[in-house]
């Protein structure tokens, strides 16, 4: 077993001694006038500004950046952990809509490939879901929408409040269950077409100062094509201990397992003719994750509060892939199965002390430590079962070690706020590799990487009270760091020795929000992102694969968002409508690859908007929702150029598409509920992700019904 770092441990005893201010703050008369959010607080929104995040919440300034708080229990129900439903009001994501649940991918404003979430950080609480949060940032989880009380969307500076990103950040926060809540139970059940049952249940109550939840969930269903099913089963326990009016504490345990087919990417003809066909009927993946967060939120004494969270993460991913493309029926005759297996063991603390110098100046500094080891290995065999005759084919020990320090300031004059920023990151990423595939030809690779990277950012917000309004900018620098591919990816003949810089951006923006008449709420931005030192890897030779910086890009444009409620001031009854669209124009402007220059990158759509209708009635017994998403066509080569032969070729463009959501659920009485929807709803045909080898299509239509038994 690995020790933990020294960072880790120091801050380990930082948390511990927190207590040591405890006994001044239990002397305070009243509560310390701080412009913070406390996890129990009746609004985490910015009463003036609908959907705008308080300035101060938690130990991070979000005050000058664009950031979006929204309350799921605002709308209606959500089945199947539906991401359309679940981010349909956050503007500009752009969803790889893969069919299993293991993997869910975005990337944004044209940042990063959406078949890996690179550039946008994704948190449960203030802990990352990444598997590997900074050497492999794929997606392998994602809590159940039941637990997940709102979603808070940071953008512009993200990377100042959470870590090495140039992206935004994504953190769903759960509810807490509070000490004063009684006694409750429900379950819910919800079955539909491909064979979809989903259940979630939970109990929550408390004992003295001491809340608690405890829940079980559980997915399952066919899907649209052969060897497209998944199977989820989750469980949690959240307990909340309420010290003192000063004081409260925290902890989670969270359980959850997954087990998916692949049905596999189709070349063009086959998927004009037919979207539902296999052609990886045997490939399959497994994750199962274990997760511990404790938190704490402390008024100190002389006007300081701590905000602090130790967890530690556990997941292990296995798949099974078969060495063709094939069709169900043509079983090659040179069948090899490889069994890929990758360990991911992390714990981190991230603890912020926030103070107010009165009215005018507030202050929050801190420190994340991070440690992580992930070993893999894959075997081979002419079988598909994985404990008979297997060969290993390669094996790598991986780890990282971080650690972060920052602070950040709101300074006020009258209607001004300028907010200016400093992070400072240190990164150390290893890998040995303990046996190389005799497919490739390289020595094995023994290598470390270390990066120190300072990062800074300023913003500014300005406040037209009369007009309900308020004028905002931010310029911050991020930066993407070192992965595990980019240094030994197992499966190629990548050199060791040449040491490429980290990937950068400048991004800079500006825009007005607000209240201009009562019940509409507007943000319209202009951005600009600078991305220098994007890392690549190129085929020198035969044998020889060497990672460099390619190049760089700029993407720039505009990104509006409006929501109106037609019946505000109406207590009991909302019609909310809110729309939603970016304009994007992105370029590649360097690149070591002559013909690249002036294309546009990858996976930047021109225009992606979102929309919906939400109708809550009757003291929110009753929702209605309609969203619709719509996304412009996109490149999926920066070559913007076609792949492929006869068989297997792929168009330049993926299609723009459009697909809507229907939901809805009424509560007949305290006991019972009946839910339903309609997933794409007019049976759009479009695609999900793409490669050299073909098209994979997203899900067709697929229509539900279910029930929630209460007490």
């Amino acid at each position: 077993m690995n020790a933990l770092p020294p960072s880790l441990l120091t801050a380990a005893v930082v948390f511990a001694l927190s207590w040591c201010g405890q006994a001044a703050a239990e002397d305070a008369s009243k509560p310390l006038p701080l412009d913070h959010a406390e996890a129990d607080g009746p609004d985490h929104r910015d009463t003036r500004f609908a959907q705008v995040a308080k300035a101060v919440q938690n130990g991070q300034v979000l005050a000058g950046k664009k950031s979006t708080e929204v309350p799921l229990t605002e709308q209606p129900a959500i089945a199947n952990n539906e991401l359309r439903q679940m981010f349909a009001r956050l503007p500009g994501l752009l969803l790889s809509e893969q069919q299993i649940p293991s993997h869910f991918n975005v990337n944004y404003r044209g940042l990063g490939d959406p078949h890996e979430s690179e550039f946008v950080m994704f948190f449960e609480d203030g802990v990352p879901l990444a598997s590997g949060w900074l050497g492999d940032p794929t997606m392998d989880y994602l809590p159940p929408a039941e637990r997940v009380e709102r979603v808070q969307f940071v953008r512009g500076g993200s990377s100042l409040l959470y870590g090495p990103q140039p992206g935004p950040a994504v953190n769903l926060v759960t509810r807490d269950p509070l000490p004063e809540a009684g006694f409750s139970a429900r379950s819910r059940h919800i079955g539909g077409g491909d064979g979809l049952y989903a259940t979630y249940n939970e109990v929550s109550g408390s004992a003295g100062d001491v809340g608690y939840r405890v829940e079980v969930d559980h997915r399952a269903f066919d899907g649209t094509r052969f060897n497209a099913d998944a199977d989820v089963d989750g469980a949690a326990i959240a307990l909340f201990w309420r010290e003192s009016d000063h004081a409260h504490w925290r902890l989670d345990l969270n359980h959850y397992a997954s087990e998916s087919g692949e049905a596999g990417r189709l070349p063009t003809p086959q998927y004009l003719s037919d979207p539902t066909l296999t052609t990886t009927p045997y490939n399959r993946i497994a994750i199962e994750r274990q997760s511990l967060a404790l938190g704490t939120h402390r008024e100190l004494a002389d006007g300081y509060a701590l905000d602090a969270k130790l967890w530690h993460t556990r997941l292990d991913r296995d798949s099974r892939r078969v060495n063709a493309v094939f069709l169900p029926g043509q079983l090659p005759a040179n069948l090899r199965s490889n069994f890929d297996h990758q360990d991911f063991r992390s714990s981190g603390l991230d603890a912020r002390i926030t103070h107010d110098f009165g009215s005018n100046h507030t202050l929050t500094f801190g420190a994340t430590a991070y440690t992580e080891r992930s070993p893999r290995w894959q075997r081979s065999n002419t079988l598909l079962e994985a404990d008979a005759g297997n060969v290993l084919r390669y094996a790598q020990e991986r780890s990282t070690d971080y650690l972060a320090a920052f602070a950040e300031s709101v300074f006020r004059f009258d209607r001004w706020s300028i907010i200016p920023a400093l992070r400072v990151e240190s990164l150390a990423l290893d890998i040995d590799e303990t046996r190389v595939s005799s497919t490739v030809l390289r020595d094995a690779i023994d290598a470390r990487f270390q990066h120190f990277v300072p990062l800074a950012g300023i913003g500014a917000s300005y406040d037209f009270p009369d007009q309900h309004l308020q004028a905002y900018g931010n310029l911050s620098q991020g930066y993407r760091p070192m992965r595990y591919d980019d240094v030994g990816n197992p499966t190629s003949n990548l050199i060791d020795g040449n040491d490429p810089d980290p990937s950068k951006t400048l991004s800079a923006e500006i825009g007005l929000r607000g209240v201009p008449i009562e019940g509409l709420f507007l943000d319209i931005s202009l951005f600009h992102i600078d991305f220098h030192n994007k890392i690549e890897q190129f085929q020198i030779s035969p044998s020889e694969v060497e990672r460099v910086n390619s190049g760089d890009a700029r993407h720039q444009g505009i990104e509006l968002a409006a929501e109106y409620d037609f019946f505000t001031g109406r207590d009991g009854t909302h019609l909310t409508a809110f729309a939603s669209t970016s304009f994007l124009d992105a370029k590649i402007t360097e690149s070591v690859t002559a013909s690249l220059i002036g294309n546009t990158p990858a996976y930047a759509p021109d225009h992606i908007a979102k929309l919906g209708l939400i109708w809550r009635a009757l003291d929110d017994k009753l929702k209605l929702g309609l969203t619709g998403t719509a996304v412009s066509d996109q490149f999926w080569r920066d070559a913007n150029t076609s792949t492929g032969n006869v068989v297997t070729f792929v168009a330049a463009k993926i299609p723009s598409y459009r697909v809507f959501d229907l939901n809805g659920e009424w509560k007949l009485n305290e006991h019972f509920s009946v839910l339903g929807g309609i997933n794409n709803l007019t049976d759009e045909t479009y695609t999900s992700r793409v490669r050299s080898d073909g098209i994979e299509p997203a899900a067709k239509r697929q229509a539900y019904v279910g029930i929630e038994l209460a007490l």
